[in-house]
């Protein structure tokens, strides 16, 4: 290998790894909720409702910052645009690290969901940019491959931290981490997407509405909701819930689930990356792919819903393959438009989606709280919202199945 060819490969890589700290901090953070949530209703007295709240805050701030994220991706490009955002969720997490009260967490908590919003966004902007249409479902695995780390960081070993220094020293520490994430990126990974995609001359703004009402985004706006939204809202909060007051887990034993739950998640990231590509070469698209991720994941909800012995927590670990075909919907439905609206398109996706998580994270606990209120004991209502969810999710596959766009109308000028 050249000497040149090397130094590209060591960019390639510095680049690549800034970014992906960033993202396992940030899917961390989204992700903790689940293990630390006995800790943080226990000493803030919180209701399944005020739960949902405080994680779903998160989800609230992310979306709310997708279109100014798109638009600063477009114009300031990924380096500046993180770095800046990422010093923005160190102060969250600090403030929640020193709250004392529901409303000062939550503030914390939506200002970490505004400072992490371009984890995820700001490198596949990036990439969508800098490198060829082929590699982009790839480079998009190996992303989410970090966050999966986040996620098993997450579980049982944030839990042992938190049993150790508390779950506000976990937030301390989580702050510092960000800080250093936000040094990294602005230090090492370069201007490249700014002057790699430039917008063809002449060519029309390309505002939220008319993406949202593309066709192409009409058709997969309610599997992001209730798929890509919802196995957000279950990983990141109700998982946890679900084994300790549904399977009569121990919050220990529900830890070591959590912790299986996403390594089976990694090892299926891992799996796709791999066979995916050679899947497409043997005649079976990504498209294709995700439309089976869908049928699995609703299948497995359905098989989670009605098995509700103490040993049906491995039925997460089915769930688990299914994950990342419909996650890389996202991908495949950036590449259908021009490189020079990445950013923008990107984070309309990614709006759908995490509005859906918080949809589905709150509506989750308020339908809990209803529920009960109804006189139903608490396993039974929090499998009754389970059940909704996955009607709901059976809903929008349906619809995706049968709202087949023109091909004509895959571009937007």
């Amino acid at each position: 290998m050249s000497q040149t060819a090397t130094r590209t490969r060591a960019i390639s890589m510095r680049i690549f790894l800034s970014f992906a700290g960033a993202y396992f901090v940030s899917y961390a953070l989204r992700s903790v909720n689940a293990a630390l949530a006995p800790l943080l209703a226990a000493d803030l007295q919180l209701s399944a409702g005020s739960l949902g709240w405080l994680t779903s805050a998160f989800f609230l701030a992310f979306a709310a910052m997708q279109i100014p994220l798109g638009i600063a991706l477009d114009k300031f490009g990924a380096r500046r645009t993180e770095s800046t955002l990422l010093l923005v969720s160190a102060l969250g997490a600090l403030i929640v690290s020193l709250g004392s009260s529901l409303w000062t967490l939550s503030a914390g908590r939506l200002l970490i969901g505004v400072g992490v919003a371009g984890c995820l966004m700001a490198p596949y902007s990036y990439f969508r940019r800098c490198y060829p249409t082929e590699r982009q479902s790839q480079l998009a695995l190996w992303m989410l491959i970090s966050g999966t780390l986040g996620a098993l960081a997450a579980t049982q070993p944030t839990l042992t931290l938190a049993h150790w220094i508390g779950w506000r020293g976990v937030f301390a520490v989580a702050a510092g981490l960000l800080i250093l994430g936000a040094v990294a990126i602005f230090s090492f990974t370069g201007d490249q997407d700014r002057h790699s995609a430039p917008t063809p001359e002449g060519a029309a703004p390309a505002g939220f509405i008319r993406l949202i009402s593309h066709p192409t985004m009409l058709r997969v706006i309610p599997t992001s909701i209730f798929f890509s939204g919802g196995l957000a809202a279950l990983q990141t909060l109700w998982t946890g819930p679900w084994m300790t007051q549904v399977l009569g887990l121990t919050t220990m034993e529900a830890g070591d689930a959590l912790l299986a739950f996403n390594s089976a998640l990694l090892a299926s990231y891992v799996a796709m990356s791999l066979f995916s590509p050679r899947l497409e070469r043997l005649g079976l698209p990504l498209a294709r792919q995700s439309l089976l991720g869908f049928i699995w994941v609703v299948s497995c909800l359905c098989l989670i819903v009605f098995w509700r012995a103490r040993e049906a927590w491995i039925l997460w670990l089915l769930l688990a393959p299914g994950i990342p075909a419909v996650v890389l919907m996202q991908t495949q439905t950036a590449t259908a438009f021009p490189r020079h609206l990445a950013g923008r398109i990107l984070t309309t996706f990614n709006l759908v989606s995490f509005s859906g998580a918080f949809i589905v994270q709150w509506g989750i606990g308020l339908m809990v709280d209803l529920f009960i209120s109804f006189g139903n004991p608490r396993d039974a209502a929090l499998t009754s919202a389970f059940l909704c969810l996955a009607a709901l999710q059976a809903a929008s596959l349906l619809w995706f199945v049968l709202r087949r766009p023109a091909s004509s109308s895959l571009r937007v000028n």
